[in-house]
Order: structure tokens, then C-alpha cells, then sequence
């Protein structure tokens, strides 16, 4: 569970820190009966948001804070090239690099992970267990915790894994330390592991301009059903079918073509990482037509881009409640209805589907939710921008903090949209 995100020179970003706290004085009376929890209770007393809603006008820079967790985990994951993912602020050169610092829960522990880089070199990495560091490198000066120290893994041998593997030999860190340690060391220490395998494996994200094809979706739910392609595609089919949208079955098959065969259109391109050769993915829907009869329609050409993306959308919001995720969407009410954004909301806020502690975070221009009372003060989060400071959030919990009268049971979306928050539009058209 995220706890909080502090980034600083990131895009529109020139420095803030996202909190997922439940910020709220106290616990609303006889909580721990209620069906829509208020809040996920964590380790050492903390409570943590299982939702977190970012509401602001155009250009305000909502999906750069999604971005930036993205590329947190691009930074993690395997020939990632600091260049590429090196994007500061470009009308505030206050900061000269960017730093990402994650604080999260996994199990009965709290970590904090830092990471400080430019397009050339990592400046510093940390990694804090229960306020205590697992290990500290500046400028490739590492200090190293007794816990991961062996006889066979010395300061020494440590030192030497990060000046070989993590530098690129002209005395610049290259590399995540907590990448080389978790990926290709895991059994030297438990924590690089789990913390590593927690932003490998438990944080997701679905972006409209890299939108994710179903049978990804189906893969990623199967990892969390060991395994089970045939299972995972059968509950997102049910889910789909409980959205009110008549499919009474999905089916994915495969077929290997040649290199120099071009696929249908309507089919997707699948490549084996392992043998290297291509397959051809059809995706077809079975309908009943008005005689009862059973009708296959292929999935890309005939069904909708709401019924398209929703399918897809469910496989990680599954993954991320049976896993007790973490999933990232932009603009999630996207080619969906209302009450469907809704419902999607409810997954993460409902005791019984949500014992996991699974967090929904997603930026939306749909102020419908507004009016439910399904988000609370500490999960509505407003964006807006200045070029001083550039982007800038505010939760409705700390304005009312702050004297405002604002409470649970307010009407929000009048106020917001009358521009009492601010993060709003101010169209001269």
C-alpha cells in the first residue's frame, strides 16, 4: 500500500509530495462495521486511502503525478536507460535532477525508497525499512545494513556488485542497486525482494495513450491465479457480463504465423520472448441473437471501445484486489458510463472485495462521483498549476483543516464546479 509519493522536477512537477493517508481527526463512529471502508489500517497505526480521485482542469499535469510512479517503476525494470526516462521541468530550472520518493506498506513494514538521477548518473539510492536503512548510496558511496551481509556477501562483494554491475565503468551509477539486488540476488535478502518484486509485480497502471490489449489483461490476472489463463479470462467474462453488457463468453486463441505473414486487422500480434516466433491473436465474443441462437463476433472489429476497454480494465482491477495492489488509471471514466466508473470505485472501497488493502488511484474529469459520498475528504485530491511553482495538489481534508467548512456529507461537485476549490477551467470560448 502506498502511504505517500514525494517527486520533485518531473514534467509539470517541480515539487510536492502525494499523501495517502486517511487525514480525517478521528474514525467515524462504528467504522469497523460499515460496507464502504473509510480506510485501510496498515502497520504502526497507519491508515491509508483505498481510493485517491485527482479532479483538475486541462494541463494541470494530473496524469504527469501517475507518470511519475510509472517511471519510478520504468527505472526499475530491466534496460531502462536513465536518458529516456529524464524529464524535468523545462519553465522552472530550480531543480538540476529528479527524485522519486516512494513510502509504502508491505506486510507488518514500512518502507520509504529514494531515487535521485539525472539523464547520465543516480546521485543517490536509499532504501529505509521502519526508519532504519537497509542500505544509502551517494555519488556510488554505499553503506550497507548487517542484515545484508553474509560470508559469502561482504561489504566488500556488495560494493563491488554496484561499481560492476551498476555503474557504467566511468565512476557513474547507471543502474538501480535495488534492481541488480532484487532481480538477479533474490535470495540474499528478503526485503530487496519483496521490494523490488512489490513495484515488479503489485503496481500497475492503464494509460489511454498505451491502452492494454485483453489478453495482457488475462496474463496479468493469471499471475495472481497460479497461473490460470482459462480462470482469469472466466471472471473478467463475469464481471463484463455483470456490467449489464450481453457476452456470454470470451475466447482467445492463438495461431503461429510465418515472419513474413501480416495478421488480419482485426487480430493482434503476439511475440514469443522465448522462441522468438509470432502469433496471431483473435479475440471473439458469443452472443444470443433474437432466435436464442449462439452468434461469434470478433471482439476488436464488433464490440464496443467502452466494452473493449472495460474487459481490459477489469483484469487489473482483479489482480489489484487479489494481490492488494496498487492501480493507476487515467481518465477512468474514459468510453465508460457513469454508474460503470462508479461500480469500478466501489471494488476498492467495499469491505468484502477489498480485504487485501488494494488501492485505487485515477485522475477523472467525471465530477458525478461527487455527489455518491462514496469518496471521502482524504480521497478527493484537486490539481492545478502555476508556472511558479508549477503543478500543485491540495485534498479537500486539508482545506477543511484549514477552516473551510467542508464535511462528508457536503455536496462537492456544485462547489467544485463553481470553482470554490479552485482546479478548475476558466474557458473564455
Amino acid at each position: 500500500m502506498l502511504s505517500s509519493f514525494l517527486v520533485r522536477n518531473f514534467r509539470s512537477i517541480l515539487e510536492l509530495r502525494l499523501d495517502f493517508s486517511y487525514g480525517e481527526a478521528k474514525a467515524p463512529n462504528g467504522y469497523k462495521t460499515f460496507d464502504l471502508i473509510p480506510f485501510i489500517e496498515a502497520v504502526n497505526k497507519q491508515r491509508l486511502v483505498p481510493c485517491a480521485a485527482f479532479f483538475g482542469a486541462n494541463a494541470a499535469g494530473k496524469t504527469n503525478l501517475l507518470k511519475a510512479i510509472a517511471t519510478l517503476k520504468a527505472l526499475l525494470r530491466e534496460g531502462a536507460k536513465l536518458a529516456d526516462l529524464f524529464e524535468p521541468n523545462l519553465l522552472n530550472p530550480k531543480f538540476a535532477e529528479t527524485t522519486f520518493e516512494p513510502a509504502f506498506v508491505l506486510g507488518a513494514d514500512a518502507f520509504i525508497y529514494r531515487i535521485t538521477y539525472s539523464q547520465s548518473a543516480i546521485f543517490e539510492e536509499l532504501l529505509l525499512k521502519n526508519g532504519t536503512p537497509v542500505f544509502h548510496i551517494q555519488k556510488l558511496e554505499p553503506t550497507f545494513a548487517p542484515a545484508l551481509l553474509s560470508a559469502a556477501y561482504t561489504r566488500k562483494k556488495l560494493a563491488e556488485i554496484l561499481h560492476v554491475e551498476c555503474t557504467d565503468g566511468e565512476g557513474h551509477q547507471t543502474k538501480p542497486f535495488l534492481h541488480r539486488m532484487g532481480k538477479e540476488y533474490p535470495g540474499l535478502n528478503p526485503d530487496l525482494k519483496n521490494v523490488f518484486g512489490y513495484f515488479e509485480g503489485c503496481v500497475k497502471f492503464f494509460t489511454n495513450d498505451s491502452p492494454m490489449p485483453l489478453p495482457l489483461s488475462v496474463e496479468i490476472l493469471a499471475d495472481a491465479m497460479g497461473g490460470d489463463q482459462v480462470a482469469a479470462l472466466r471472471e473478467i467474462t463475469d464481471l463484463v457480463r455483470r456490467a449489464d453488457i450481453e457476452i456470454s463468453a470470451i475466447n482467445i486463441t492463438e495461431t503461429e504465423i510465418g515472419a513474413d505473414d501480416t495478421p488480419h486487422r482485426v487480430y493482434l500480434l503476439k511475440q514469443n520472448r522465448v522462441s522468438g516466433t509470432q502469433h496471431s491473436v483473435s479475440i471473439t465474443a458469443t452472443h444470443q441473437d433474437i432466435g436464442g441462437n449462439l452468434v461469434l463476433l470478433n471482439f476488436i472489429k464488433h464490440e464496443s471501445a467502452g466494452t473493449q476497454r472495460l474487459a481490459s480494465l477489469i483484469g487489473l482491477i482483479l489482480h489489484a484486489l487479489k494481490t492488494g495492489g496498487v492501480f493507476l488509471v487515467d481518465e477512468l471514466e474514459c468510453s465508460l458510463h457513469p454508474l460503470l466508473m462508479r461500480e469500478i470505485v466501489l471494488l476498492f472501497k467495499r469491505r468484502s472485495y477489498n480485504p487485501k488493502g488494494a488501492q485505487l488511484i485515477f485522475t477523472t474529469h467525471n465530477t458525478d462521483i461527487l455527489d455518491d459520498s462514496i469518496l471521502r475528504l482524504s480521497e478527493i485530491i484537486l490539481v492545478r498549476k502555476t508556472l511558479a511553482n508549477g503543478t500543485l495538489v491540495r485534498r479537500l481534508v486539508e482545506a477543511r483543516n484549514e477552516g473551510e467548512d467542508i464535511r462528508n456529507v457536503t455536496n462537492f461537485r456544485k462547489q467544485y464546479l463553481a470553482g470554490f476549490y479552485s482546479g478548475v477551467p476558466h474557458p473564455a470560448l
